[in-house]
């Protein structure tokens, strides 16, 4: 496009000096028809601009959303044989995943032959792993759903053992996200569970349920007022469905996202309610 930066003003000289019928009247057409002309060509040039711009914004959107759900799949399947073999919940949850993600068989299909080769153990999970944070590059949101995806894959049969640890750790400092956070994630996501459980065999008190909600939001009892509110407002941003598909999550794990929103939500409310 800039081989031709003079195409427009050139023709817009030529044009606007015979329309104006040479002469005096022409130079000034020819004036104008070149003002005309250049301002021609920087509007194409930003068009051109503006479509490259927004190709490569989409081509790199792809990219994370392909290399979130490969991470992800081979990920759990690591974690989930990383203390022996796969038990019959860590099955259940994984199948629940895929049931609410909505998978078409084309990508269930996917999705399991990546949990396979990484419950194999012979894949490169850190290869993997690395093209993670590579494509996430700054958007670290991304790089906490995931985290929290595979903490909740570790604590589906309600424990989560050293081993279990180990690899998430090494996850974690692999994709570059702090093992402290990892430790405040754990305690959220065991708390998130307990709030999804629909069968517990013994009801909370209400002390407990107020101790959850703290742990859901992920901060201690004591907080201010403000401190409690900055952490819903941080929490509830990190998981709004439309941030996240912005950043490049892959559309069929939103309305796991949309779970937590409501966990967080209802946290909260139980917090104010017990100061009000």
């Amino acid at each position: 496009m800039t081989s031709f930066v003079w195409l427009g003003p050139v023709i817009g000289v030529l044009v606007g000096f015979f329309l104006a019928g040479g002469g005096i009247l022409g130079v000034v057409g020819a004036a104008l028809g070149g003002w005309l002309g250049h301002q021609f060509d920087v509007i194409i040039q930003l068009s051109n601009s503006v479509y490259q711009f927004t190709t490569r914004n989409r081509d790199g959107d792809n990219d994370i959303q392909q290399a979130f759900f490969r991470a992800t799949f081979i990920s759990l399947g690591r974690v989930a044989k990383c203390d022996g073999a796969v038990c019959e919940a860590e099955i259940q949850w994984t199948t629940a995943v895929m049931d609410r993600m909505g998978l078409s068989a084309e990508k269930r299909r996917e999705a399991i032959d990546l949990f396979d080769l990484g419950k194999s153990g012979q894949h490169d999970l850190t290869a993997e792993l690395n093209a993670l944070q590579k494509a996430c590059g700054r958007r670290t949101t991304l790089l906490q759903i995931f985290m929290e995806f595979l903490v909740q894959a570790a604590l589906c049969d309600g424990a989560l053992d050293q081993k279990e640890w180990a690899m998430l750790t090494h996850i974690a400092q692999t994709i570059r996200f702090r093992v402290a956070a990892l430790e405040r994630l754990v305690r959220s996501t065991q708390a998130f569970h307990e709030f999804r459980a629909q069968d517990k065999t013994r009801p909370l008190s209400p002390q407990e349920e107020l101790l959850q909600a703290y742990q859901i939001l992920g901060v201690d009892p004591t907080a201010s007022m403000t401190e409690l509110k900055r952490a819903y407002r941080r929490q509830m941003s990190q998981h709004h469905p439309d941030k996240l598909v912005a950043r490049g999550l892959p559309e069929e794990m939103l309305d796991m996202a949309k779970e937590k929103t409501q966990a967080i939500r209802a946290a909260y409310e139980r917090i104010t309610a017990s100061r009000s």
